[in-house]
């Protein structure tokens, strides 16, 4: 996420400015908020925005820590839960914050369990796991990472080196992949090894050219996952819309394109579904007068099925 909010904010502008004067349709009406598994939110519509490919989704969850201004970014599925990663927003403009990664129970959309990730972190963009038990988590300027098995929380740090930015995160088996977005442009995914981790020093920089791969996605790449067929899933949003992606991991080639909700960051697979994570609707964006004119409601963790896509 980047220039979108600022977007946001000359479009909320506008709208304060003309609404004595002009109506302003909001988004359609979808699922009531009562048929949302989790906690919801106290601010909001009663019913979420409907959204492309309604009919591939099979699970919706409140996205967690909604109240308290905690805007979802990555995604991870691992463990029989789903993994978010946050941070803390309390304006439009206000971009990086307090950064936190929930557990949630994936039928219930209840928090399981919850742990802050420490400065420098301020814009936890993605998460992944290389199979190990060990939780990365990338921030823009930072990898960490904590190992499960012991006590969540407990972290080691890795400053990026010039080029590597962690905006979004992918999970493989003994590896993790880190991505950068940008608008103008095609972004690049880096495969790191989690041998290599291991063995890094803590606080020692890590930079592209300790990759063992790197790949070309989109421009506006939010999160990426490998499907069980290794086929390589790219999310891409913006505040209004929302694509995912299929793409040929050996020459980049999309293969085929879905419209999904907008907003949507973080995906990851667990098996069988391709959860995704949306941020349309974070409060620092959604709990002011003009929000319901203009922009679409839709703060949540919600699972796919691949097959049902058209």
């Amino acid at each position: 996420m980047s220039r979108r909010w600022r977007r946001s904010a000359l479009v909320a502008a506008v709208a304060a400015a003309l609404l004595p004067w002009i109506e302003i349709a909001a988004a359609p009406a979808g699922i009531s908020s009562r048929d949302i598994a989790g906690e919801p939110p106290h601010y909001g519509a009663s019913e979420v925005a409907e959204v492309p490919n309604e009919a591939a989704i099979v699970r919706r969850l409140w996205s967690p820590g909604l109240d308290n201004g905690d805007n979802p970014q990555g995604l991870a599925a691992f463990g029989g839960a789903i993994w978010i990663a946050t941070y803390r927003s309390d304006s439009v403009d206000q971009h990086r914050g307090p950064c936190r990664v929930y557990r949630l129970d994936p039928q219930t959309g209840y928090v399981a369990g919850k742990f802050a990730v420490p400065m420098p972190c301020g814009h936890a963009g993605g998460l992944a796991t290389a199979g190990d038990g060990t939780l990365y988590v990338a921030d823009t300027h930072t990898l960490f990472a904590t190992n499960l098995d012991g006590e969540a929380g407990n972290l080691r740090s890795w400053p990026l080196g010039p080029g590597l930015v962690g905006a979004l995160a992918a999970s493989a088996k003994g590896t993790i992949w880190i991505g950068t977005y940008r608008e103008d442009g095609q972004g690049r995914l880096y495969r790191f090894d989690a041998a290599m981790l291991t063995a890094l020093p803590n606080g020692a920089p890590l930079n592209a050219a300790q990759s063992s791969a790197q790949l070309a996605i989109p421009s506006y790449a939010q999160g990426a996952a490998f499907d069980r067929d290794g086929g390589l899933w790219v999310s891409r949003s913006d505040t209004h819309w929302g694509e995912l992606g299929r793409l040929d991991p050996a020459s980049g080639a999309v293969t085929s394109r879905y419209a999904i909700a907008p907003g949507t960051e973080g995906i990851a697979y667990d098996g069988m579904r391709l959860w995704a994570v949306s941020e349309a609707g974070a409060r620092h964006s959604y709990d002011h007068f003009w929000a319901p004119l203009v922009l679409p409601f839709y703060p949540l963790v919600y699972a796919l099925d691949p097959a049902r896509l058209r």
